[in-house]
C-alpha cells in the first residue's frame, strides 16, 4: 500500500471514482471529462493504492493566486477528494491531506483552501471556515422600478475578457480570497462551466454613455428562473443598469437566484425588502506555510509592531511556533524565539489572516489568547475583511 502522484494514463480509473463518489457528473460526464483532460497537470492527483496496486482513493491540487489584501498569493485548491467505500474510515484520506500539505509548502502555495462535504472533517486537518454567501431569491417583479435605460450592453466576446478582468480585479482587490483569472480560467471556467451540464451560460458588458466598462452579468436560465453566476459593477449607475437588464427578461423568468459576496447590498436598493435573503457558509481556508506567508503579505507602510505568537498546528509541525514578527515598512520578518505573547491554533490564525475573523472576535470568542496590548497590535496588521471566490475546484 502506497500513496504517489497519480498518472495521467490512469485518468480512466480517477474519472470512474469520482463519477461513483460525486453522481451529479453522470450528468455532466463529457464535457467535464474533456475538460479535465484538457487541463489536467503532472502531478496534480495524489492517491492512495492497495496492496494489488490499485487506485482507491485520491485529491486533487489545482494551483490558484488569490488576493489577500490586494496582493496575490499562491493558493493550492484541494478538490475531488474521494475515497471507494472498502477503504473508507482508513485513515487514508487523512494521509493524502497531510501529504498534501508538504507538497504545498514544497511547491510555495502558502495558503490552501477547500469545498467541505464535512467542515468537522476538514477542521482536524487545520482548514476552518473563511467563507460565507449571501443567497438571493428574488421575484422579478421587485425589480421592476429599474425599469429605465442607460449607457449600452452587448453580450461578451472573446475580445472583452480584458474589459471583464479590469472591472473584476477592481472588486477582487477589496474581496480577499477571490482568484486571479487568466483567459484560460475566464473562457473555459468562467465565461462557460464544464460542470453546468447542457444549461448555457450567458455574459453582457455594459458600458457608460462615454463607452467607459462599468459592469457585466453572466447568468444561466433555467426552469423560469435566471440564475446569477455573477453580477460585477463599479457603482450604482452601473448595478441599477444591470438590475434593468435583468428585469427585461420578465416575460421569460419569474425568478431570480443570486449567490454573492456578504455585502452585496441589493436588498437596501428595493421598494420591499421582504425577499428570501440566506447566509450559507461556504468554503475553508488554512495557511499551510505560517512564516512564509506572514513574509509574503502586504502590510500597512505607516505601522512599526513587534509580536511573539505561539502557533498550535500538529498536521503541519513546521508551523509550530514561538515566532517572532516584526513589521516595518510593509514588511515584515519572521523568526523563531521562545517567548510567547500570544497563542492561537493554526485555524484560528487562518481566519486572521484571512480576514473572516478580527482579531478582537476572535479574542471574544476565547480562540486567541495572550497580552491584550500585542492583540491590539495584531489588530492593526490583520484587518477584517468581506471574503469571496468564485471559482470553484
Amino acid at each position: 500500500m502506497t500513496i504517489r502522484f497519480v498518472k495521467i494514463s490512469e485518468y480512466d480509473r480517477v474519472k470512474y471514482i469520482m463519477r461513483y463518489c460525486f453522481p451529479w457528473l453522470h450528468e455532466v460526464s463529457d464535457s467535464s471529462v474533456s475538460s479535465k483532460a484538457e487541463h489536467i497537470k503532472p502531478e496534480a492527483f495524489l492517491g492512495f493504492y492497495d496492496e494489488k496496486d490499485e487506485l482507491k482513493a485520491f485529491a486533487e491540487n489545482v494551483p490558484f493566486k488569490i488576493m489577500i489584501d490586494g496582493v496575490p498569493m499562491d493558493m493550492g485548491g484541494i478538490a475531488g477528494v474521494s475515497s471507494l467505500p472498502e477503504v473508507r474510515h482508513g485513515g487514508h484520506v487523512a494521509e493524502i491531506l497531510k501529504r498534501w500539505l508538504e507538497i504545498m509548502k514544497a511547491r510555495g502555495q502558502t495558503l490552501s483552501m477547500l469545498g467541505p462535504f464535512s467542515y468537522e472533517f476538514y477542521r482536524k486537518y487545520g482548514w476552518e471556515l473563511g467563507f460565507e454567501r449571501m443567497n438571493y431569491s428574488i421575484p422579478i417583479e421587485h425589480l421592476n422600478i429599474f425599469k429605465h435605460k442607460t449607457g449600452n450592453i452587448h453580450p461578451v466576446g472573446k475580445e472583452d475578457i480584458d474589459k471583464l478582468d479590469e472591472i473584476y480585479m477592481i472588486y477582487a482587490k477589496t474581496h480577499n480570497g477571490c482568484a486571479v483569472r487568466d483567459k484560460t480560467l475566464w473562457s473555459d471556467f468562467v465565461l462557460s462551466d464544464p460542470f453546468i451540464g447542457k444549461y448555457e451560460r450567458y455574459a453582457y458588458l455594459w458600458f457608460y454613455g462615454d463607452d467607459t466598462p462599468g459592469g457585466y452579468i453572466i447568468y444561466i436560465i433555467k426552469d423560469g428562473k435566471m440564475n446569477i453566476y455573477e453580477m460585477i459593477y463599479k457603482d450604482s449607475e452601473a448595478e441599477k443598469a444591470l438590475l434593468d437588464f435583468i428585469y427585461s427578461h420578465q416575460s421569460q423568468i419569474s425568478q431570480v437566484e443570486w449567490s454573492t459576496a456578504t455585502d452585496e447590498p441589493l436588498r437596501m436598493m428595493l421598494p420591499n425588502p421582504r425577499i428570501e435573503m440566506k447566509l450559507v457558509p461556504s468554503m475553508m481556508f488554512r495557511v499551510v506555510d505560517v512564516e512564509n506567508a506572514l513574509i509574503k503579505r502586504r502590510y500597512p507602510s505607516n505601522v512599526d509592531i513587534a509580536f511573539d505568537i505561539e502557533i498550535s498546528d500538529p498536521i503541519a509541525p513546521w508551523n509550530q511556533g514561538p515566532w517572532h514578527v516584526h513589521v516595518s515598512n510593509g514588511l515584515a520578518k519572521v523568526e523563531k524565539t521562545i517567548s510567547t505573547a500570544v497563542r492561537c491554533d493554526v485555524q484560528t490564525f487562518s481566519q486572521i489572516f484571512l480576514g473572516y475573523s478580527s482579531v478582537n472576535d476572535a479574542e471574544r470568542l476565547g480562540k486567541i489568547k495572550g497580552e491584550r496590548q500585542i492583540l491590539e497590535s495584531m489588530g492593526h496588521l490583520f484587518k477584517s475583511s468581506i471574503t469571496f471566490n468564485n471559482n470553484g475546484f
